[in-house]
């Protein structure tokens, strides 16, 4: 098997770093607004051995998913999953569509509040899970899963209580199940660039936690294989690597790539894309403060070493060069530039590629959340910032496109419902 990965070069100070969302974080299960993730991470003490957590269930409810009307919300979050049904994270609701993100059905947990929620992650078209802070206790996590595509979830207790998830309730947290039993959730945490890893291998009956080398992104391709790349959030500090494990996390293994001429080892971000199916591909992007470079690496022994397949455009040197990556198979992968001028398709595992310069996403706008089911149908999250005066009356807004033709043509989608004064909120059943 051969496993593919994401990296982006580049020396920047914190201040410089991007607000995560806007990097192509595949995944980027990222739960809240992108507007409100600037997160300041420091050190936090997670221990480095591994403990049994038990879920405890305390909810399971029913609802029949129901088209919403359209209205202005921002998005936090969103990801194509299978052919054109996708989920939708806003601060109001988590949603669903089944039709491309034409129509929208209202699918938030019950008993959770869509803000609260700090990462999804749908395996196919009817498996998903989302962390949550509790409602009763922001220092207690919660796991909701369905496997109805959200017509009903169960909500669990994910570890103990703890301080560090009450002060962290912004945080995003990143979760991947290669099958409806294993699975894994990274929970990053304010004031660190750690955070704290847990594993199931009973379908979230209980969890184990995980020593973990740093927080971040995490994609695991069988239930003993993956890698962990660092969050890279402002105001931490970061060294980038490559981490892999061959043994489900208990123990990793640092990594690196053979950086392009002109650029060195320590100069690399690496970012894992968005899969449709577990893979073998990651992206790394360089930036030597002059020149910037981006590329498809690819592995075929477990993550063990990785090769450069395909070069994709990067953004401009000294910034956020690496661009929001996708892939779609083995052999299909797509990079959308950081701010929209560009969409490549890499087809033939890097031996081919065809770029488009894209109508019809918003001028100057931050690309964030890349997915894609096909070489034709995407969506990406837009984010776009406007100020009255120099860095004064600042605005933001973050929105879905959707394209049918490669990334050619995109238009933008469905809002999520926001808060009407006839909705009423779910409580759990004890």
């Amino acid at each position: 098997m051969r496993y593919l990965a994401l990296i982006q070069l580049g020396s920047r100070s914190a201040s410089e770093r991007p607000v995560p969302g806007l990097r192509a974080l595949a995944l980027r299960t990222r739960p809240h607004l992108i507007a409100v993730l600037v997160l300041s991470l420091a050190l936090i003490s997670a221990a480095c051995g591994s403990r049994v957590a038990t879920s405890q269930p305390h909810a399971t409810a029913s609802a029949s998913p129901t088209a919403q009307p359209a209205t202005s919300v921002s998005i936090g979050s969103a990801q194509l999953v299978a052919g054109s049904t996708g989920w939708i994270l806003s601060d109001h609701a988590l949603s669903l569509t089944t039709d491309g993100g034409q129509t929208l059905a209202d699918i938030t947990p019950p008993g959770v509040s869509a803000g609260a929620i700090r990462g999804v992650y749908f395996m196919d078209t009817q498996h998903g899970w989302a962390v949550s802070s509790s409602a009763s206790n922001s220092a207690q996590l919660e796991i909701s899963a369905t496997a109805d595509g959200g017509s009903s979830w169960s909500t669990s207790d994910l570890g103990g209580p703890a301080v560090d998830f009450a002060d962290s309730t912004s945080a995003p947290a990143y979760i991947d199940f290669v099958d409806a039993q294993h699975g894994w959730v990274m929970l990053l945490v304010a004031a660190s660039d750690a955070g704290y890893l847990f594993q199931t291998s009973d379908g979230g009956k209980t969890w184990q936690q995980l020593p973990r080398p740093v927080g971040g992104r995490i994609e695991f391709v069988s239930p003993t294989t993956g890698w962990l790349t660092s969050a890279d959030q402002q105001g931490t500090t970061f060294t980038e690597k490559i981490y892999v494990t061959s043994d489900g996390g208990q123990q990793w293994a640092t990594e690196t790539v053979t950086p392009p001429a002109g650029f060195t080892q320590d100069q690399a971000t690496y970012t894992i894309p968005a899969f449709t199916s577990p893979t073998d591909v990651m992206l790394a992007a360089f930036d030597n403060g002059t020149s910037s470079a981006a590329g498809f690496y690819q592995t075929d022994d477990n993550g063990m070493s990785w090769q450069l397949k395909a070069t994709v455009p990067a953004g401009k040197p000294a910034g956020d060069v690496s661009p929001s990556a996708a892939v779609i198979s083995k052999t299909d992968w797509v990079a959308v530039s950081i701010y929209g001028t560009s969409v490549t398709d890499v087809t033939q595992a890097g031996a081919a590629q065809t770029a488009v310069s894209p109508v019809g996403l918003p001028p100057d706008s931050g690309i964030g959340d890349a997915s894609f089911t096909s070489t034709r149908a995407g969506w990406v999250v837009t984010n776009t910032s406007k100020c009255a005066g120099f860095k004064t009356d600042c605005t933001e807004t973050t929105a879905l496109y959707g394209t049918s033709d490669g990334g050619a043509h995109w238009t933008q989608l469905a809002s999520p419902p926001g808060p009407t004064p006839s909705s009423a909120s779910a409580t759990a059943t004890p």
